[in-house]
């Protein structure tokens, strides 16, 4: 049986990550910023290098896998969402990669199925994250944008720049046995998500003003429990033929959305 790490694995898609590995028998150690077998904050560089240092120090056979999925959305502070949606997993990935490479392990990020119908504006800063990168000098600018400016602006920059990352690191990667790719869930009612109750007797309207994956004709949103299970299957290694790809867990709708679109 292996070993692999998920980061917010506490609740929603990383919890049931999480028991779907546990139920194949495999050691799985949850890492989340409060109730985590690794306690620490990944918005901050000390506790990205505490959760690091713990891995190496109690996984020195190496990792089978790693999920790199805590994620926050527009509650928070814009540079926070910086943190902890991009640099974050980024910093986790390259410190734990001697980790993965010991044992040919796959790393999966969660990124967004808003990737698919997202239209950038000159707020978003998703070529800054992956060609500048440095974390203060864009925090500053962010948390300086007016307030209507931010929220989805800086979210999709956070997930259209991990996937950007992770088509640039993929080859490289994989060259040394080490498999990188994403999954890119919708609208899964999760605590990132708003309460959905409120749209049901407007349904229809909400999807018009958030086009985002729901399931067809359920008027629901996506459970975690839907999106967990293909997100640990990634971490597999019977999915070791896949490198550098996205893999949209939505119910279809970016299918929907861009039916012509092949890459």
């Amino acid at each position: 049986m292996g070993i692999y790490a998920i980061t917010g694995a506490s609740k929603g898609i990383g919890a049931e990550a999480l028991k779907y590995l546990r139920g194949l028998g495999h050691d799985v150690i949850n890492i989340d910023i409060d109730g985590g077998d690794i306690s620490a904050d990944l918005g901050i560089p000390e506790g990205r290098q505490k959760v690091i240092k713990s891995l190496h120090e109690n996984c020195p056979n190496g990792l089978d896998g790693l999920i790199l999925n805590a994620g926050i959305a527009l509650a928070a502070k814009p540079s926070k969402v910086l943190s902890v949606n991009f640099f974050g997993p980024v910093t986790l990935a390259e410190g734990l990669y001697s980790l993965l490479k010991k044992k040919k392990g796959n790393c999966v990020v969660t990124v967004s199925g808003s990737i698919a119908y997202i239209t950038r504006n000159k707020y978003y800063v998703d070529a800054l994250l992956t060609n500048c990168g440095d974390e203060a000098r864009i925090g500053r600018l962010v948390d300086s944008f007016e307030p209507q400016h931010a929220g989805n602006v800086i979210y999709g920059s956070t997930k259209i720049a991990l996937v950007r990352w992770i088509r640039r690191m993929a080859p490289s990667w994989a060259a040394a046995g080490v498999t990188l790719n994403a999954l890119a869930p919708g609208a899964v009612a999760t605590t990132i998500m708003p309460d959905t109750e409120e749209y049901r007797n407007g349904f229809d309207t909400f999807i018009m003003g958030m086009a985002m994956p729901t399931v067809y004709k359920e008027h629901r949103m996506m459970e975690a429990s839907e999106v967990g299970p293909p997100l640990a299957m990634l971490a597999l290694p019977e999915m070791k033929g896949v490198s550098g790809a996205v893999l949209y867990c939505d119910g279809g709708t970016s299918a929907f959305l861009h039916p012509e679109k092949f890459y």
